[in-house]
This record gives structure tokens, sequence and C-alpha cells, in this order.
């Protein structure tokens, strides 16, 4: 996996959405030396806890600038050690943990498609998630302080989330053996939700608060504690969805393996029973789920700590169940529509200049799309013949589970180009040094002051056309004050160049 995703994660852009943001709020931090309020071009921000942007304060401190693979690696460690906790968990002493099942279950979850890309962006998920399955092992192993460090450290990376996931899921997994509870120490709810989670949990919660005090003002901490917590989770100002939003979304973002995964989930719930470890994997499930639905705001990377569990049960409900003909279909189904996709992938560039939507993309006619289709389609076929002619269960789905991260590392020469559509790196790279900026059109030019090291002026559609400076747009714009300007084009934006000092130059 991190061979394939490597030079993706070096070559790549950051979007301007999020990762972008991230590192402005980083440098704005280190600039004022604050390390538990954070603010982005002097707005408190307080959506997020400290632990991640300490990662990334860190490693800018360490290299003197934001290193991209490095910083990708705060989400792909993480998500290798989720991987190997659950490889131990599910695996540890039983007949079934063979080299063959155990790798296609490592697969199964590195290539389930959100799974992959959330691995390399740059986002506090990822991290959150290991906390959450790491506090949730713990708990199963019955180590108590382990379970209250845990969930304080995912509380400390990216919210309430953290904090209520793992508790929750554990009283409902107790409570879910009525009174013939495992004659365990774990089962006692007073013995890992009681003295030592409050002291810990709560003695490192007040110590961050009052930090945050100290640095933010009390403003802030009211923003901390109740805008980004209460007012989110009952009228959210953004993301608003209905109950119903991830019950929908959570199948595509399990693509390609929903069909299998949430079925087996379901049909845990009704055959009920089973052992511990599959009582938990199912309460760490659907608990989330209900839980997250409950909510105002809804985007479906708050479903992430999920995903472990909802991939992880296929291997044990089938040692209780054995594996079933309708399991070898829906693996079949998954490698035929997979190869039809890398199918139509391998003829794009025959067509590309063809079609107005892909014009606009100079690397669409580029081989290695027709390579990237090639290898999706051979993983895919490979998958449906063994699922529909062999039947060798878990292992039928390892050529496609292959396959899909192998994308990346086709697709990596094209990064260079696709950049252009991507981020601002190369756009900022044409803008002379020590000329004033001017923003028009574009999704948070704010934070382009990660790569100028200024900050820029944004304009709006009704704002004149300044005369000085460099001007940067969403699209090519028609304008007299621009008349004359050397205009370059870089994916979906246009840089105009500042007018010869000497017009006869």
């Amino acid at each position: 996996m991190l061979l394939c995703l490597s030079p993706f994660m070096a070559l790549r852009d950051l979007t301007p959405a999020n990762e972008l943001r991230y590192l402005s709020i980083t440098d704005e931090a280190l600039r004022d030396g604050h390390l538990f309020a954070f603010f982005n071009h002097g707005v408190p921000y307080a959506d997020k806890p400290p632990l991640y942007f300490w990662l990334l304060m860190l490693c800018k401190k360490l290299f003197g600038r934001h290193c991209l693979y490095l910083l990708s690696l705060f989400s792909f460690l993480p998500a290798a050690v989720v991987t190997c906790v659950m490889d131990r968990w599910v695996f540890r002493g039983q007949s079934d943990a063979t080299p063959r099942n155990r790798a296609a279950m490592a697969l199964l979850l590195g290539s389930t498609i959100y799974w992959l890309a959330l691995s390399i962006f740059l986002r506090m998920d990822m991290l959150m998630t290991m906390f959450i399955v790491l506090a949730l092992y713990a708990w199963h192993r019955d180590k108590p302080w382990l379970f209250a460090l845990y969930t304080f450290l995912a509380l400390f990376t990216k919210g309430p989330v953290g904090i209520l996931m793992p508790p929750l899921v554990v009283l409902v997994c107790i409570l879910s053996y009525g009174r013939k509870r495992p004659d365990q120490p774990q089962y006692r709810l007073g013995r890992f939700l009681g003295w030592r989670f409050l002291l810990l949990v709560g003695g490192c919660c007040a110590v961050w608060f009052t930090c945050a005090r100290l640095e933010g003002g009390a403003d802030y901490l009211r923003n901390l504690l109740f805008h980004q917590t209460v007012d989110r989770t009952i009228h959210a100002t953004h993301h608003q969805e209905p109950f119903w939003f991830y019950l929908v979304q959570i199948w595509p973002y399990l693509v390609p393996w929903c069909l299998l995964t949430l079925p087996v989930c379901v049909a845990s719930l009704c055959r009920k029973g089973g052992d511990p470890v599959e009582r938990l994997f199912r309460c760490a499930f659907f608990v989330p789920l209900v839980m997250l639905s409950c909510a105002s705001g809804k985007l479906p990377v708050y479903l992430l700590p999920v995903f472990p569990f909802v991939t992880y049960l296929l291997p044990v409900y089938v040692r209780r169940t054995g594996w079933k003909r309708w399991m070898d279909a829906t693996v079949g189904a998954a490698g035929v529509v997979f190869a039809l996709i890398g199918i139509g992938l391998a003829i794009v560039p025959l067509f590309a200049e063809k079609i107005p939507a892909l014009a606009k993309y100079g690397f669409a006619t580029s081989p290695f799309i027709s390579l990237t289709g090639g290898v999706l389609a051979c993983g895919g076929l490979l998958t449906a013949v063994r699922a529909f002619r062999h039947g060798r269960e878990l292992a039928a789905t390892t050529p496609l589970a292959l396959a899909i991260p192998a994308l990346f590392l086709a697709l990596a020469p094209l990064l260079p180009e696709g950049n252009e559509f991507l981020g601002y790196r190369s756009l900022c790279r044409d803008v002379p040094a020590g000329e004033k900026v001017y923003v028009l059109g574009l999704s948070r030019p704010e934070n382009m002051d990660v790569y100028l090291g200024r900050a820029v002026t944004i304009l709006e559609p009704e704002d004149p056309v300044p005369a000085d400076g460099v001007l940067i747009t969403r699209h090519p714009i028609t304008d007299p004050a621009l008349k004359g300007r050397e205009s370059h084009i870089h994916g979906e934006s246009t840089l105009w160049l500042p007018r010869p000092a000497n017009p006869l130059q």
C-alpha cells in the first residue's frame, strides 16, 4: 500500500478546501506562539482540537517547511495501525488465521475507496479513528487506564465524536447481554466508566480548557465548549442533512465491497448472539450510525470510525455461519462492475478530445489513463472469475483489492498536469515576488499565504479591476482594465500579470 501511494503522496498538490487551510492555521499559530487557541487570518478557529495541529507545527519546526509526504503519513500510518490492530484482534489464535485470509482482509479494508482516499489526504479523522479503535481494543483486553487515555486522545484529535463513541459502544455492548454477561472484569460498568475514566479524561480536559481560555479568551472557550458541540449537534449552520442521510451515503463510500460488508452487518444483527468480538463490532457499527444520524450536521467523513468494524465483522461472522453463495455473488458482481469501469477508462484517451467535458483536461489523452483502466479491468476480471468459478471465499477479493491502490501508482505521472486543477501551488509559483495579489472567484483563496508568504486581497464581483498588482480570476474575464496585461492559464484559473513599467518594453 505504501509503495503504491507514496508517489501520489509526494507529488500531489494540497486541496484548498481544508488541507491548505490547516497549514495556514499552523503557520499563524507558529507566528503568534499559540498552542491551544487557533485562528485563521485572525478569525477564531475552534472547530478542531490541538493535537493534529501540534503534529503539523512540529514538522514545520523540524524541517523549516511543510513537507507534504511527511504530513500525508499522519493519515497513512494511523490507517496502517488500525489495520494491524484489527488483524490481531480478529485473527489471533483462530483457525482461519492463514496468511491468505489475513492479507485479504487487510486489502479489503485498504481498498475501500473512501478509506483509501482518507489514508493520504491531510485530515485528522484517520488519527481519531485510530484512537477510537485502540480505545475499544483496550476495553476488550481489560485495560481501563488505556481505554480512558485513548478516548481522551480521540477527543483531543477531532472533538465530541471521539469522546462519545467509545463509551456509548461499550455501554450498549454490555447492556446487550442483559443479566447474562460474561464473567469478565471489563463487563462491569464501573470499571471502565468510573473514577479512572473521569479522573484522566476530566483532568486532561480541565488543563486543555484552562489553556484555551488563557490564550483565546472567554469567547474562544465558549465557542469551543458550546458552539462546536451543542449548537452543531442540535442546529448546525452547515451540512444540515435529514436523519436518513447516512443510511444512503454509507453505500457508495464503502465501494467496492458495500454489497458484501453491509449485508453481513445486518445479518449479524438479525441472527443476534455471537461471540464477544462479534457483539462489539456490531455495536461499533450501529451505535455510531444512530448517534451521528441524530445530530444536525452530517458529513460522510464522520462515519470513518465505523469502517474497520464494518469490514472486519465479515470474517468474525463467517466463522460462525460459514461462507455463503450470495457472498461469492456480491464479490463477483463487484469484479464485473469494476472490470467494465476499467474498460471504459482504458478507451477514454481515444475520445477525450471529442468530449467537451474532458477536452479541457490535457492529461485525459495520456496513455497512463489507458494503463490505469487496464489495471482496473484485469483486477476486476480476475476477482469475478475467482468468485464465480472457484468460490475461494475471502481470497477471491484480492485481485481487485490490489488493483485499486495500484491505480494511484499508475496515475502518479499525471499529477504535474492534474495539480493545475487540484490546488494553487503552480499558480502561486508564477506570481512575481513583492507584487500585491488580488483574487476573484476562487475557493478559499485567503490560504494562498501558505505558498506566497503574504496575504492576498479578495475581490467581490462588483469591485473594479485593480490597475496594479497581480490579479487571479476563476475564469478568463473581459475587462478594458486588463487590456495589455499578460495572462497565464492554470487549470480553471487565470493569472493576470501587472503591466510593464515601460509601455515600450
